[in-house]
């Protein structure tokens, strides 16, 4: 089995087939004529094509013999007009298809006021019944609220209510207490806030110092030295002493180790210090010694890092970085007092709103109260009113939902023949098969009488039915003909159901037959180590000439594409996977890339690249005037591209 492209030479064509060659027959000979001499000379003819639009196929071979059992002759149960007829001689059909149907005009009207009436009718006998259910709970609840009203209500009742009203009048005397508390602590924090104010204010004016609740800080010292004679100092970073907040003293302990020493500090708010104070120097000696510098200009709330560094003629020594941090302003701490004395201040705020608002509610339940533990005897008169209304209104609603049932019974009854009577107006297929026989065309009258099966046997010379009814659609089973084909599996995968085919019976080789996948067998079989899945192909509108097991070749169309650009595959070149034509414009020739889409054996489908109407240059031929040269066939347009395009 192999793919081929159907491509666009039908039978109907032949005659433009053979017109092309005969053209083609006398170009050779004139060119022949041209180059008679016996010169090895040649001539390059340039071919173009057209860049056209039309419709590209590609197809599945497959062979095998033809091989038929019942009847269908369908009619309507009852006549009317025809209005649709779907049904045609060689469609094949399923059991359940629609085949026809008369005019449903009045059958859908019938059973659209059917369904709308029985609609209805449910609809009132819901509301009807919920209506009579809640008249019947209203008239019981109204009942039990007039004994109630009358005996001044249960003790129960009378106790819950005065409970209820002396929590509500407790519950506001609470709420108003805690408002008056919440507003004095208002007056006390907005006094307090006040005084940070103006303490900021005195603060700012001597500028800002040192607050009197903030000192500066320092770590811890760094250890004890040891004396170590004839080598570089010993030394030791101790606690920073008389921290404020732009100076400090800075301290260590150092022991020249028997040479004459110089020290500074070495300080910085990061690891690198960055600044140092002034070098001092202290006397040989073995003994160790306190030394200090103090600092200036630091910043306040600030945190640094200092150390000690001493040398002598032996070396340096380092100490170990020990932090200080200096005091805070007056200034930074007047500002936070004032942000936490306003937020005070917006608390007591929201408390007061909501002390209001909880009085509000109290106020309203407390008023509830009061007037639930009052029962008024207009209140009875209305009760009384009540309960003689609800009566009326239930025995009207008994009697409306007692009516809505009988519609409702009366309803169903007559959607069910509605239903069945439009159900009719549609002819549908008893069995699976194709259609051999319609008696009928839209717009006339037919006749009813039901639908019947018959079963036929097929002989060498006629098919005989065993029953004489004649109906509006005749269908014969899908035995009736059709070509069960071996498939390669590669090629299997590309044939779905209902894929069409065209078939050719080697007996009648002028005859062409239209056919259509029914199934492709999910079970394959082996021949000749070859892995072949079987395909079923039904006949359609066979002609009367078929006979059992004729050979059939079929070529099932599993790719087409309509309207599409296309090119003859010779005008494509193609290495690898990249596909290119060469395009002629003003006389001068352009390669370009172009998307293949449907491969045909003679068109192929162009997806991108190139446009309608553009001019390509096929393969060059050489047209050589010793008659012993060979020629290559003719397979597009001479000179301008005369034959050439897409498919005709």
């Amino acid at each position: 089995m192999s793919i081929k492209a159907l491509g666009f030479l039908s039978r109907k064509r032949v005659g433009y087939v053979a017109l092309a060659l005969a053209v083609a027959l006398g170009a050779t000979f004139a060119l022949y004529s041209i180059y008679h001499s016996p010169s090895s000379s040649s001539a390059t003819v340039t071919r173009t094509v057209k860049v056209t639009k039309g419709t590209v196929q590609a197809s599945v071979s497959a062979s095998g013999n033809i091989s038929t059992v019942e009847n269908a002759n369908e009619n309507f149960t009852s006549g009317g007009t025809l209005a649709t007829l779907t049904a045609s001689v060689g469609e094949k059909v399923k059991a359940g298809q629609v085949l026809a149907s008369v005019d449903s005009t009045s059958a859908r009207s019938a059973l659209l006021q059917a369904t709308t009436s029985l609609t209805v009718a449910r609809m009132n006998y819901a509301d009807s019944l919920v209506a009579y259910t809640n008249d019947a709970r209203s008239l019981a609840r109204d009942r039990s609220t007039l004994a109630t009203a009358e005996a001044g209500g249960t003790q129960v009742q009378q106790d819950q209510n005065q409970e209820s009203l002396d929590t509500a009048q407790q519950q506001l005397t609470n709420d108003q207490n805690q408002l008056a508390t919440a507003e004095t602590q208002l007056g006390n924090d907005e006094a307090t806030l006040s005084s940070a104010t103006s303490t900021y204010s005195a603060d700012e004016a001597l500028g800002c110092p040192a607050g009197s609740t903030s000192s500066g800080s320092s770590g811890i010292s760094s250890g004890s030295v040891t004396a170590s004679s004839g080598s570089a100092p010993s030394v030791a970073t101790d606690s920073a002493t008389s921290v404020s907040t732009t100076s400090a003293v800075l301290n260590a302990t150092v022991n020249p180790n028997g040479a004459s020493t110089t020290y500074y500090f070495e300080y910085g708010t990061t690891a690198g210090y960055g600044t140092s104070s002034n070098t001092a120097t202290l006397t040989s000696s073995n003994v160790a010694s306190q030394v200090s510098a103090t600092i200036t200009g630091l910043s306040a709330n600030t945190t640094y890092l200092f150390t000690i560094v001493a040398t002598n003629s032996v070396g340096t020594s380092t100490g170990t970085g020990v932090t200080l941090s200096t005091a805070k302003t007056s200034c930074s701490l007047d500002s936070a007092a004032i942000t936490s004395d306003q937020a005070q201040v917006n608390s007591d705020e929201n408390q007061i709103t909501q002390d209001q608002s909880s009085i509000t509610v109290q106020e309203l339940a407390v008023k509830v109260d009061q007037a639930n533990m009052k029962v008024s005897s207009s209140s009875i008169v209305a009760d009384k009113s009540t309960i003689t209304q609800d009566r009326s209104t239930i025995a009207q609603s008994k009697v409306g939902f007692v009516q809505d049932q009988g519609s409702i019974a009366q309803d169903e009854a007559t959607v069910a023949q509605d239903e069945k009577s439009l159900q009719e107006t549609q002819l549908v297929a008893l069995i699976s098969g194709t259609v051999t026989a319609v008696n009928g065309s839209v717009g006339q009258t037919v006749s009813g009488g039901g639908s019947t099966t018959s079963s036929s046997s097929s002989t060498a010379s006629s098919t005989t039915s065993t029953s004489s009814n004649s109906g509006l659609v005749t269908i014969q089973s899908l035995g009736s003909f059709q070509l069960v084909a071996d498939v390669a599996e590669a090629d299997a995968m590309k044939i779905e159901v209902h894929q069409t085919a065209s078939l050719t019976l080697a007996a009648l080789p002028d005859t062409e037959v239209s056919g259509v996948v029914t199934a492709v067998s999910q079970v394959s079989t082996v021949v000749n180590n070859v892995v072949e899945y079987p395909v079923t192909i039904a006949l359609e509108q066979a002609p009367k000439a078929i006979k059992d097991g004729m050979t059939v070749e079929a070529a099932i169309v599993v790719q087409s594409a309509s309207n599409v650009l296309l090119l003859p595959s010779a005008a494509i070149s193609t290495t690898g996977s990249v596909s290119t034509v060469k395009v002629l414009s003003k006389g001068v020739q352009k390669t370009v890339v172009v998307t293949l889409g449907i491969v045909g054996a003679s068109f192929t489908q162009i997806t991108s690249g190139v446009s309608e109407g553009q001019t390509i240059v096929e393969p060059t031929a050489s047209v050589s005037a010793a008659t012993s040269s060979g020629t290559s066939g003719p397979t597009g347009g001479f000179g301008g591209g005369g034959f050439g395009g897409g498919a005709p």
